[in-house]
Order: structure tokens, then sequence, then C-alpha cells
């Protein structure tokens, strides 16, 4: 959704029959945003990495397998010319907008800064596929080579396998180039069996250049500094970031990494062998990245801010930072950067389908918005990139509580420390009574003072600030303080909010299921123990994002995991008090393990495809994880496939690849599918390709909804030498029953074979709800097990999503797909007639209309169609902003779509009056038309007569809906509820146009 771009509020205002307007309210404005922006836009011709040749007269510049594209061949000059010939027209159909960027490598077209109107007037050119506006992205151990395996005698270090002459480009806040993990002649050791030894030259492969050092008139602190045989190229981005943010006093205008996040991620990626770390003059053990040999090559791309909520990395900088790194020949991406969206139609997205298609792995963190579900963003949902989930390793420990009466809840509860000046630690053991609060959640003086005195005082999460639970609980004598999570998220302990800075008692917080059971008994015996320390690796880290990947749910999310909290690796001096080693959290983190690893198995495996190498990490993968408290295992939507186990990863046995036309045939199916010339659906499904996500050759597999029974397809091939054969274990998910076709498979080194899978619900299946196994292909030598999660969700029935009719009155029909037996109806709240407000909004202005909302509405949606707008064809794009109810008229939402397509919906709304701006973002010159709609459901309007089938499990049902009475003139919203008479399964809209 785009952000609005209004002028201010118009003297006039339009008014209909029962709206009316009160001179207070002519104080309303809309929120305005400044009309030129940053937009990216996507030409309709093939990038370089991916064209093949179909323009008479232009060879093709798609570089074979295992080859780097080469930007001098007289192939890729020719038709980067013509590229750029045709950016050129493209840019003159808007004379006043300003380039930033031209892409050409791994996305065709180019970033510039213009007005809405202008951006309009690219999107409707048949040269161009799409116009995005430009968003800010956020940047997402010393001892994790041992813990995942990379060191010992069966390690593959031992062996050589160091990531020699593998690339790693890191997209990223830059580097500190001083730093001793990126020197070029590392200090040699006895035992380092040539992981000391100075650098070659760099690959030939690798054609990057440049050293982005040194720019004292922007911070007289970024000293020169000359680029070197280990740390290969750092280059800058920053235009965009620049058209609309200011740098910190302390940020460089350089590749020098200021944040320390870049230098962080690239060390641990790639950083030098056995590094003597220090933080804060404490010695810190040495460092290694996980590959120790590999080169490193920086694209600066997120920046601080003056205001931390304006630093960050936008799109259109990381989309030159990934063109230019597919252009330099890099052989693994690290992109700890991130957003919220769902869809894979973003450029970013798309320039890393290319990229993969290129031969370059890319890693990408899963996000920090966890634990709770559907939290994966992008690029980290997109199936062509490796999204890695961060968990706890070996060095990570918790503080426990340690209740020992009365018996039924004697346990040690796993907590985290507050951040008070008096640490658990330096408290030692207490032992005491743990006595409740009066009141629980302690935000007041307690009442029960005298029974606190000298005993551990038990608290619920909210209310006030832990700082003030804290001081209440001291000022009563507590010695010491537990506070457990509030309902509302039971399973949630959040160390980010357990800050209780100027206290005197230490504490610590648990789980809510953990305080509600000893709050029932409570003043009991009990023992606050600090000296228990629980070990908590395997655990994955409660901010890491879990699935379901709401942008396609049949995709598993994350793909892997890897260690992620307390992770000792590089950083910059500037923030760090001027330490050049730092503790770190976050996916951010868990990230470049991966892309390291993943240089590891470039150097091993030159011929792999990204797929086939994030095949093997995931098939081979560490499944022995938990939850971040409690006993439960961790399932694939908290940890992918496992911990990723580096020395397996290299020899998988078996794996599962895909490559760009399998991509192109989900997003065949995708519901938000890039615009592409080049997919040509009809002919990949003349070929065979399933547009069925679930068929995507992955090596999970997911199934979203699950109705009835479904059988999904998948092919591995052998990479193991010989010949080996193959047989199907299934770990079930509950309540479903898995048939693996065929059971065996006898495979020659470099064969492929196909293979299915049936998966049907059985009566014992939970419907709507997420259910996780695994299929395991071992090789019967015993040498391989080919493992794949699974994650499967049974649902009763699916039914369209919108329905559209015609006429005052009418019927139609649809059909429903069954998954259970037994009572089907189909409900409806509506049809209600929509309250048309015609008017016309001038250029660059808005209108402010007033409507009311009933008692009685449970839902009420005020809408703009395009067919209603200016000529009707979508050309024109007015959006909306929604404030009330009166008389404060807060803010309620807005709607902001590339054409004039809008709504906004009001669930369960006060009963007053509401106001709703309908204003031009970008229209046609002179007053654009429209009619606004004003729907106010309250339930069956008696105007329907619905028609439904019984339910039976693998049948398709008809469901007729008959409407008559209706009002010619308007529009007419419907909500069909599906359900069994005691539950909704599904809804689906309907909208009649009676025009």
């Amino acid at each position: 959704m785009k952000i609005i771009a209004v002028s201010t509020l118009l003297a006039g205002l339009l008014l209909s029959a029962g709206s009316f307007a009160e001179p207070g309210k002519a104080s309303l404005t809309p929120k305005a945003e400044k009309s030129h922006k940053v937009y990216i836009v996507q030409l309709a011709d093939k990038p370089l990495a991916a064209y093949e040749g179909s323009i008479p007269g232009l060879a093709a510049t798609k570089p074979s397998k295992n080859q780097k594209i080469n930007l001098q061949s007289t192939n890729v000059r020719n038709y980067a010319g013509f590229l750029a010939s045709r950016r050129q027209q493209a840019m003159a159909a808007v004379p006043g907008a300003r380039k930033i960027y031209d892409y050409k490598v791994a996305f065709n077209g180019f970033a510039a800064q213009m007005t809405a109107k202008e951006a309009e007037a690219l999107r409707a050119r048949k040269d161009v596929l799409g116009v995005w506006e430009d968003r800010l992205l956020k940047p997402h151990t010393n001892s994790t080579p041992d813990f995942l395996g990379l060191t010992g005698i069966h390690g593959p270090w031992l062996w050589g396998v160091t990531g020699e002459d593998v690339v790693i480009g890191v997209i990223d806040s830059g580097i500190h180039p001083e730093h001793p993990s990126v020197a070029d002649v590392p200090t040699r050791k006895r035992g380092d069996r040539g992981r000391r030894i100075p650098y070659d030259a760099a690959p030939e492969s690798f054609t990057g250049t440049g050293c982005d050092f040194g720019n004292t008139d922007a911070n007289g602190e970024d000293q020169p500094f000359e680029c070197n045989n280990k740390l290969l190229k750092a280059q800058s981005f920053s235009d965009a970031f620049l058209n609309s943010n200011t740098l910190a006093d302390y940020e460089f205008l350089s590749a020098r990494d200021a944040d320390g996040h870049g230098t962080h991620t690239a060390t641990t990626a790639g950083g030098n062998y056995g590094v003597e770390a220090e933080i804060d003059g404490e010695p810190a053990g040495t460092v290694s990245g996980m590959a120790p040999r590999a080169r490193i090559a920086v694209y600066k791309v997120c920046w601080d801010a003056p205001d931390p909520d304006d630093s960050g990395c936008f799109s259109s900088d990381s989309m030159a930072a990934i063109d230019q790194a597919v252009a330099d020949g890099v052989d693994v991406i690290n992109f700890s950067i991130g957003g919220p969206s769902t869809t894979f139609n973003g450029p970013d997205d798309i320039a890393f389908l290319f990229a993969a298609d290129a031969g370059v792995f890319v890693s990408v963190s899963a996000g920090n918005e966890g634990p709770g579900p559907e939290t994966i963003g992008t690029p980290s949902g997109a199936p062509w990139v490796t999204s890695v989930a961060a968990a706890e390793d070996d060095e990570s420990f918790g503080t426990g509580l340690r209740v020992e009466a009365p018996a039924e809840i004697a346990a040690t509860y796993e907590g985290l420390e507050g951040s008070g000046p008096v640490s658990l630690a330096d408290s030692g053991a207490i032992s005491a009574a743990v006595v409740a609060a009066e009141p629980l959640e302690a935000c007041t003086p307690l009442a029960n003072g005298d029974a606190m005195a000298g005993q551990i005082a038990l608290v619920i999460r909210g209310g006030c600030s832990f700082s003030t639970k804290y001081n209440e609980a001291a000022a009563a004598g507590a010695l010491a303080i537990v506070v457990y999570n509030d309902g509302t998220a039971p399973d949630r302990v959040d160390p980010l909010v357990m800050s209780a800075s100027d206290t005197t008692i230490p504490g610590i917080m648990i789980r809510y299921m953990d305080g509600a059971l000893i709050a029932e008994t409570a003043d009991t015996a009990g023992t606050l123990s600090p000296e228990i320390q629980i070990a908590r690796a395997d655990r994955i880290a409660e901010f890491s994002s879990r699935g379901a990947n709401a942008g396609a749910p049949d995709i598993i999310k994350p793909d892997v995991t890897a260690p992620g909290v307390g992770i000792i690796a590089g950083t910059s001096p500037v923030l760090s008090g001027g330490n050049l080693f730092d503790s770190k959290n976050g996916t951010s983190m868990s990230s470049p393990h991966v892309a390291g690893i993943m240089a590891l198995l470039k150097q091993v495996h030159p011929d792999w495809t990204p797929a086939m190498a994030k095949s093997a990490l995931m098939t081979t993968a560490r499944t022995d994880l938990r939850k971040s408290f409690g006993p439960e295992a961790a399932n694939p939507f908290d940890m992918g496939a496992g911990m990723v186990q580096a020395t397996s990863a290299l020899f998988p046995g078996l794996v599962y690849d895909a490559g760009l036309v399998d991509y192109l045939a989900f997003l065949c199916g995708a519901e938000n599918q890039p615009e592409f010339d080049f997919i040509d659906c009809d002919s990949l499904a003349s070929q065979g390709y399933s547009f069925d996500s679930s068929d995507l050759n992955l090596a999970s597999i997911g199934v979203g909804e699950l109705i009835g029974s479904q059988t999904v397809t998948r092919k591995v091939t052998n990479v193991a030498p010989g010949t080996g054969w193959y047989w199907a274990w299934v770990d079930a998910p509950a309540g479903v029953d898995v048939q693996v076709s065929p059971r065996f498979m006898h495979l020659r080194e470099g064969e492929t074979a196909s293979y299915t899978v049936t998966f049907t619900a059985t009566d014992s299946a939970i419907l709507g709800d997420w259910a996780f196994g695994s299929l395991t292909w071992s090789s019967l030598a015993g040498f391989h097990s080919v493992r794949s999660p699974i994650a499967v969700r049974p649902v009763p029935l699916a039914a369209p999503v919108e329905l559209t009719g015609s006429g005052i009155e009418g019927s139609l029909n649809f059909d429903v797909q069954f998954g259970y037996n037994g009572a089907y109806q189909v409900n409806i709240n509506g049809l209600a007639e929509g309250v048309p407000f015609p008017g016309a909004v001038e250029d660059g202005g808005d209108n402010l209309i007033f409507f009311d909302i009933p008692e009685g509405t449970n839902l009420a949606r005020v809408a703009l169609f395009d067919e209603d707008v200016g000529a009707g064809d979508g050309s024109d794009d007015l959006d909306l902003q929604v404030f009330g109810p009166g008389p404060d008229f807060p803010f309620v939402g807005s709607s902001g779509t590339p054409t004039s397509q809008e709504e906004v919906n009001i669930p369960a709304p006060a009963a007053g009056q509401y106001a709703v701006f309908v204003i031009d973002f970008a229209s046609a010159a002179g007053p654009t038309p429209y009619t606004l709609f004003n729907f106010n459901l309250t339930g069956d309007a008696g105007n329907t007569v619905i028609t439904a089938p019984a339910a039976e499990v693998g049948n398709t049902g008809s469901v007729e809906v008959e409407w008559m009475g209706l009002s010619p003139g308007t529009r007419a919203l419907g909500i069909l509820s599906h359900g069994d008479g005691e539950q909704t399964f599904a809804e689906t809209e309907l909208l009649i146009n009676t025009q």
C-alpha cells in the first residue's frame, strides 16, 4: 500500500442527504506526505543475467551454467545498450523525473524521483511491468564453528574446505576495513593447516573493483583505505536514502561501517581464522568466520539517520547493490535485511530471483518479529532464497526459579533476568516464600507489605512499567521479584521488555502458565536460586520470526536455523565504545552463518545450483531443537528443516533442484503474480508444469489447505558417487495418512527420479490446525538420511474468496469442496445496499464527505471502484482516508492502491458520524468524477435465498445464491459465512452491481 500524498483541505465540502458538516469539522485535514518520492520501475525486457536471445540481432547474455556474466563481452555490451535505450525512452515520458539508479543485470529498470502522476504515467506504458514506491527496510560467536561441526577431526576445515576463492557479497551497513578479521595477511600459527597463509589475487571470476573509503569531507574520521585480497571491494549506495533523510553526525558517507551491523555479518560469514577477540578490555577468545578463507565484497545500503526510526535500507539502494553484486561475480549474497510484506512481487524479490538464476546463493534473515505465527516477511518468504531462523547455542544459559513445595508445583522454571542494577548472579541464592503481590500487577503500593517483607514477590506483567513493579515490591520489603507473563501471550517471555532501571532488587520473568500455577498456591516455600544455570542450547530464539508463510502457505518458512544469540564477531568501533568485537542477537546474525557454509558448499560443489545447496542444508539439518521455553519440540514453522550441519551438507546423497522455470510456474499460480511478459503460463501448463505451490520442487513439503486428499510430486537427484538404493520412511502428521510412491528408489550418480506423496485427512484430524511430520529417504547402505519437513493443514472446505453479480435481481452458483462429513449451511450478512456519494475531485485536491453508521452495524465499509472513477478503466488513482466517529474524529484507516479500487473496513464500528477524504493521488488532468459507496452490514437483510448441498469428504457441491428487490443505480455488499451451524469455516464476499 502506498503512502498517500495530498494537498490541504479544499474550502468546499461535498455533502449529501443524511450527512451534514458543522463548522468545527472543517478543521479536519488528511494526512499529508511530500509529493516527490522515489519509485522503482521495471521494464518488460529480461535483464542481462536472464536474456536468452529472443530479439533478432541481439545474442543471448545469460551466462552458461557455473559461469559468471561478462560485462565486457560484445553480446553483453550490445544488449546492455539496447536496455539503456529502452530505459531512456521510458524516462522521456516523464521529463520532470530525476533518475537515481539504472538496473540491468539482475533487474531491468531504474529508480527515479518523481511525482505520483508521473509514476502513474509510467505504470500505464506497455513497456513497463511494474512501478513500486520505494520502501525503507530494516537490518534484522566465537564458539559457533565448533557448534556447527566445522572443526574437529570430521569437520570440513580439517580437509581444507574453508571457502578458498569463494566470494561472499555482504549487502548491509558497510565494513570497518581495518578490522583484523578482513586483513590481507592473517597471522600464521602452528597447527593452522594453511588457514592463515596470505591470500592470492582475487579469483578471475570476480570482476568487481572499487574501494569506497576516505570521504573526510563528510566525516573527518573516514580515513582512506585500500582494499586487499581478502576485502576485495567496498561500494556504497546512498542516493535513495539521502533523497529523504540526512545522515547521523557519526555516519560515514562511504562504505565505512558506523553502525557495526555490516562488519558483524561480514566477519561472521567469512572473517579470518582464529582472530583474538577482546570486548571492553576483557579477552573474548578467538573468533573465525564460517568460511575463513572466503573473500568478501561489501555493498553498503543501510544508513543511520539522526532519528533511529528513519534509519534503514531503502529498496532502491539495495536493488542497485544486488545488481552490482551479480555483475561483479559474487558467489554468495548475505542479506540480513527485511520487511513485513507478504507478497513476492516486489523489486528486491524479483532481483533475487534472477540472482538465483545466475547461480548466486542467497541467504536472508528470517526476521525478528517472533514468536507470533505468520511473522515471516520478505524477501525471506520467497522460495528462491534461503531464509534462516535464529537459535541459541551451547554458550547460552538462562536463570531459573526453583519452587520446592508443594509437590504439585515443585519445578524449576526457566526465566530471563531483569536489567536492574542488581543482577541475580550478584545476589546469590535466596531462600524465601513466594508471596503473590496485592494487587497482583504491583502498580501501586502493596497492601500485603507485612507478608511480603523478606520474601519473594510474585507479580503479573502489565498495567505499568517493570521498574514500577520492582520498586513497589522493594518498598514492601521483598528481597526479589518474579514477573510472569499475562494471558495475552501465554508462551511468551520477551527479554526486550524486561527493563527495570533505577531498581534495587533482582528479578526474573517466567511464562504465564508457570506463574499462574505458582499463583494458585502462593505463600508456599520456594527457592529463588540464581546459581541454577539452565542450558539454552538448541532453543529457538524468541524473537525469531515464525511461519506459516502468509504470502504462500504451501511454502514452509523459515528454511533452516543457525545460531543467532550472543554471537561474537567483528564490529565498528564507532558505536561500540572503541571495541572491534561485540556480541549481538538477531536473525541478522544467523543468516551469515548460513552464507558462510554456502561458501563451503560452493568450494566443494561449484556445479551445484542455489536450490541444490539449499536442499543439502535442509535435508541434513539436525532437528532436536525446542521452542523458546518449555519442553515442547520446535516445529518446521519455528526452525524450518532444523539446525544446519556443515559436514553432512557436503554429502547429502539426494538433492531437490529447482530453476527459473519452476519458480515462474509457481508465480503463475501465486495470488500476487509479478507482471512478467516473458512468463507464458499457458505454455508452462502445456509442458506439464504444476501451478500448485505444493508441487514446487523444494526440500520441504507444505499443504496449506488439505481438503480430504491431495497428491504432491517431488524430484530428487542422486549426487553421491556410484549407485544407491533409498527407501522412504514417514513420520506422518497427526490426523493425516501419508502414502509415498514408490517406496524404494534405485539411482545412479546424476540420475533424477520423481515420487508422489498422497496426504489424506482422517477422522482424527483437527480441522483448521497445522500438523507436522517428515519424510526421510534413507540409503540402504546407511550413509545418507535425506529428511524433508512436512506441514499440512486439514481444512473443512474451500470456497471462493469473492464473487460478483449484477442486476436488481438474479442468481449465481459457485462450487465448494468439502473435507468433512456433516451439516453444512451458508448464512449471509447483508445484502446491504451502499449509500452512493457522487462527486468530482480537482487535480491534486481532496473532497471531504461525512457519512453515518447506524446502531447495530457489525461491519462498515467505504469503497471506490475503478469503474466508477474517471474514464472507468483504472487509469486514475484516487485514495481514501477515514476518520471518526465524531466529535473528535480520530484516524480510522486508509486505502492507497495503484488504481482507484479502494476500500476501508470498520469492523464492529461505534455508531455515529464518520468522515472520509477522497484524495486525487494521480489522475488525468481536470476534475475526476467518482462515486463513493458506504455499506453498513447489520445481519441478514432478507433479500437473498441460499441453497446449499450436504457436506461429504472429497466431494464438490454447488451453492446457489438468489437475490431480489435491490434498488437500481447502486451496489450491494454481503458476506457469506460457510459453517456447520456451530462454527464458521470460511467467508465469501458477494458484491452485486445494479448500476
